[in-house]
C-alpha cells in the first residue's frame, strides 16, 4: 500500500510545504516526511496513492433491473442500505431499501415522480426522502441531465420531503408546495432536519423540526447555490458545499448549526462536493475532480490538520460516500465496473 498525507501548498512557490508518505509492504511499515518540495514533483506520488478501501463489494446490478443506482446510505444498525435508482426503460429515480445479507432491493418510494435523497432515522424507525411524486405533470420530470459529457442535477418543481415508515407505509409530507426542497438529513439525535431548498428564490440551507415545523433558513448570501448539507454526530455543526467564488465551482464549508461562524474548509481550483462526517467528527469525506471531470474520486480530510487522504482510485467517478455507525464500513456510487453508476460497499481505513 502506498499512501500520502498533505500538510499544506504554498501556492506562491508551487510546493508542499511538508507531507507524510507511508509504505507498507510485507507488513514491515516506512514512514518518512518531505518538505518543500515542488509539487509537480509530488504529483506523481500522488497519482499512484492507493485505495484506501479493502473487501470491495459491488452491492447493486443490472440484473436487480436497473440501469443506474446511487447515493446510499447505512441503515443506523449498519444491516441496510437505503439509495436512489433508475430501472431500465425509464429516467426518474425511486428510492429502495435493501438489506446486505439478502440483497433484494424494495421500492419503498411511490414509483411517480423522481425521488431522490433517501436518510434514515438515527432510532431506525422512520426514513426521510424527497419526492416530486405530488407534481401536476409527475410522470414527466427528469431528475438530471448530461449535456457535453458534464451531469447536471435539475432542481425538480415540487420536490418535497416525505417521512416513511422504512418500509414506505405511512408516508407523510414534511414540506409542501411548487419549490424544490430535498437534500435532507437528520440531527443526530432525529429531532431537527436539514436541507436545501429553492422556496426563496436561491438554493439555500434550512432546518425544521422533525415533524416539518418551525422551518428556519441558515444561510443568506443571495445568487449562489448552497446545497448537500449534514449534521455533525454530535450535531452542533453543518457541513456542505456551496459555489460562493464562481458559478459552479463548489467547495466546502462547515457552520455551527444555527448558521454562525461559516468556515471555508480548503480553497482550490477542483470542484468539491458531497461531504459527509465520519462518526467520530474529525475527518469528512467528499466527492472531487482533482483527477478529471471523467474520473471524481474520494477524499478524506482531517479538519484539525487539514491533511487530505486520498480513498478510491479507479477509472470512472467515485463519490456519493457515506459510513456505517462505526466508521469502519464504507458504501458510495461508482462506474469502476460497467461504466453504469452502481452502489459499492467497502471496509475503510480512516486516521485517528
Amino acid at each position: 500500500m502506498l499512501g500520502i498525507a498533505l500538510q499544506m501548498r504554498d501556492s506562491k512557490k508551487h510546493k508542499v510545504k511538508s507531507a507524510l508518505i507511508a509504505f507498507s509492504y510485507n507488513n514491515i511499515n516506512i514512514f518518512f516526511t518531505i518538505q518543500n518540495m515542488p509539487f509537480w514533483i509530488l504529483f506523481p506520488v500522488l497519482l499512484l496513492c492507493g485505495e484506501r478501501i479493502s473487501d470491495i463489494v459491488q452491492l447493486t446490478f443490472p440484473g436487480m433491473g436497473f440501469s443506474r443506482a446511487g447515493e446510499p446510505y447505512f441503515s443506523p444498525d449498519g444491516l441496510t442500505v437505503a439509495f436512489q435508482a433508475t430501472l431500465f426503460g425509464e429516467e426518474s429515480y425511486q428510492i429502495y431499501v435493501m438489506g446486505l445479507a439478502e440483497l433484494i432491493p424494495r421500492r419503498i418510494s411511490t414509483g411517480s415522480g423522481t425521488c431522490t435523497c433517501a436518510y434514515f432515522r438515527p432510532d431506525g424507525k422512520k426514513i426521510i426522502f424527497a419526492s416530486s411524486h405530488s407534481a401536476p405533470e409527475a410522470a414527466s420530470l427528469s431528475p438530471s441531465s448530461v449535456t457535453n459529457g458534464r451531469y447536471k442535477w435539475h432542481f425538480t418543481p415540487y420536490m418535497n420531503i416525505y417521512e416513511s415508515n422504512s418500509d414506505g407505509s405511512e408516508m407523510r409530507p414534511l414540506t409542501r408546495g411548487a419549490a424544490y426542497s430535498a437534500e435532507c438529513s437528520y440531527a443526530p439525535d432525529g429531532t431537527k432536519i436539514v436541507f436545501a431548498s429553492n422556496r426563496d428564490g436561491n438554493m439555500h440551507i434550512y432546518v425544521m423540526d422533525g415533524d416539518g415545523g418551525h422551518v428556519r433558513r441558515l444561510t443568506r448570501k443571495e445568487g449562489v447555490y448552497h446545497g448537500g448539507p449534514f449534521f455533525s454526530p454530535d450535531g452542533t455543526k453543518i457541513v456542505f458545499r456551496a459555489d460562493y467564488d464562481a458559478p459552479d465551482r463548489l467547495q466546502l464549508y462547515i457552520m455551527d448549526a444555527d448558521g454562525s461562524n461559516l468556515e471555508k474548509l480548503f480553497d482550490d481550483p477542483y470542484i468539491n462536493w458531497a461531504p459527509t462526517w465520519h462518526p467520530r467528527g474529525n475527518h469528512i469525506i467528499y466527492t472531487t475532480s482533482r483527477h478529471g471531470h471523467d474520473r471524481y474520486e474520494l477524499y478524506l480530510l482531517d479538519l484539525c490538520t487539514r491533511q487530505q487522504y486520498r480513498v478510491t482510485d479507479s477509472p470512472g467517478f467515485d463519490g456519493l460516500a457515506s459510513f456505517s455507525r462505526d466508521g469502519t464500513k464504507l458504501v458510495w456510487t461508482s462506474k469502476r465496473s460497467s461504466g453504469a453508476s452502481h452502489i459499492y460497499l467497502a471496509t475503510i481505513e480512516v486516521p485517528p
